[in-house]
């Protein structure tokens, strides 16, 4: 994760990083997880449906908008999901969140920029997608045909900027209509204006102020960060949800069919998560992909936090994946993949055992732990990867 200032620094980043990238290979061995293909083969095509809303009311009016522009696009793709019914919309927006808002950063935009290296991993998986953080979620349910997206995040002006997306994906048809979004003429601001104020009518004055003022003072980042985005490929194939249409595609379905809801909340607080897990069930779903970026660096594995992760609903195919910083000594991955991040997947049924052992504090105790039982393969310099539990 990165804030938003130094957004220029990430496009560099996102245009360049280690050459010679290779892709993972399969592991051998029973019980280790295996890629479903290779990274270079085109992502396939998926569909979907979704708006949310940060608060516990529906956004009747916001889906009613992106509902009706979907389907002016055109006919959702054979396979795809049909919206939530209103039973199951309210099963989602039921619990309550954290209300926070940082005031010193906003970890708006990421700088891990190889999130392709997690695509074998991550196909069909479906179910419940929660993940911190801001777009690089899109692309990841996307991949993973997520079914239903919990955005969680500790930072109440990264939850507006989801809804802000949101609004904005539901008004355009394709990758370059919501970059024009962005631009910087006055008509098109007064436009995106028009639609975000529509988009987020059932927010509160305050919280929809706060958005509107966030994305006009950040314009201008904002759209070059998006367009880097929008610019990122691997060979031929595009491998973000802005630069494969397919993705985008996908996430617009998820927005269209109410199945997204973005949630303030902290990984180690009381409430969000406990919501997130209540959620799942009630929707008879089980959490197939666990995103953390590297928000472990910032926390103990306190009891809150180790409840939270436990009680989230799950199977042997659910994945946790975190990326570690190359600052972590043993963790470098330059030369094969990101040039700052080792990109990592863990069963979830195994992070949710390892929590129930006292000694392991944090993650670093918890990978010192996993190394040392040799249950951590490295698939690429830049991928590691546990072995599934026996």
């Amino acid at each position: 994760m990165i804030e938003l200032r130094r957004v220029a620094v990430v496009a560099l980043l996102l245009a360049g990083g280690c050459q010679g990238v290779k892709p993972p290979v399969q592991v051998s061995g029973a019980g280790e997880l295996r890629p479903a293909a290779v990274v270079a083969t085109p992502v396939e095509a998926v569909a979907v449906p979704a708006v949310v809303k940060v608060e516990p009311v529906v956004a009747s009016a916001v889906v009613a908008v992106v509902a009706s522009s979907v389907v002016a696009a055109g006919p959702v793709a054979a396979g795809g999901l049909a919206p939530l019914s209103a039973e199951q919309r309210a099963l989602l927006l039921a619990g309550g969140e954290e209300r926070i808002f940082s005031k010193r950063e906003h970890f708006t935009v990421s700088n891990e920029y190889r999130h392709d290296l997690w695509f074998p991993y991550l196909r069909g998986l479906g179910g419940v997608y929660v993940g911190v953080a801001s777009d690089q979620n899109y692309t990841l349910m996307a991949v993973a045909g997520s079914e239903i997206g919990y955005l969680i995040d500790l930072d109440r002006q990264v939850v507006h900027l989801h809804r802000v997306y949101m609004a904005l994906i539901a008004a355009s048809e394709d990758p370059d209509g919501f970059l024009g979004r962005f631009g910087a003429s006055a008509a098109v601001r007064r436009e995106t204006r028009g639609l975000l104020e529509a988009g987020l009518s059932d927010m509160s004055e305050r919280d929809r102020a706060a958005a509107l003022e966030f994305v006009e003072t950040n314009r201008e980042a904002l759209y070059e960060y998006l367009k880097a985005v929008r610019n990122t490929r691997r060979g031929e194939q595009g491998v973000t949800w802005l630069a494969d249409p397919a993705l985008y595609q996908y996430i617009r379905q998820m927005v269209a069919g109410g199945r997204l809801r973005p949630i303030n909340g902290n990984l180690a607080g009381k409430t969000a998560m406990a919501t997130i897990a209540a959620g799942a069930r009630a929707l008879g779903q089980t959490v197939k992909l666990l995103y953390l970026s590297n928000a472990e660096e910032y926390l103990y594995y306190t009891p809150d936090f180790v409840a939270n992760v436990r009680g989230l609903p799950a199977d042997p195919k659910s994945v946790v994946l975190r990326t570690i910083h190359d600052r972590f000594e043993g963790w470098e991955s330059c030369g094969d993949g990101d040039r700052r991040w080792n990109y990592q997947v863990q069963p979830l049924v195994d992070f949710q055992a390892r929590l129930g052992e006292r000694k392991n504090t944090a993650r670093t105790a918890m990978l010192a732990r996993a190394n040392e039982e040799r249950v951590i393969d490295r698939v690429a310099r830049g991928v590691s990867v546990f072995r599934a539990p026996p």
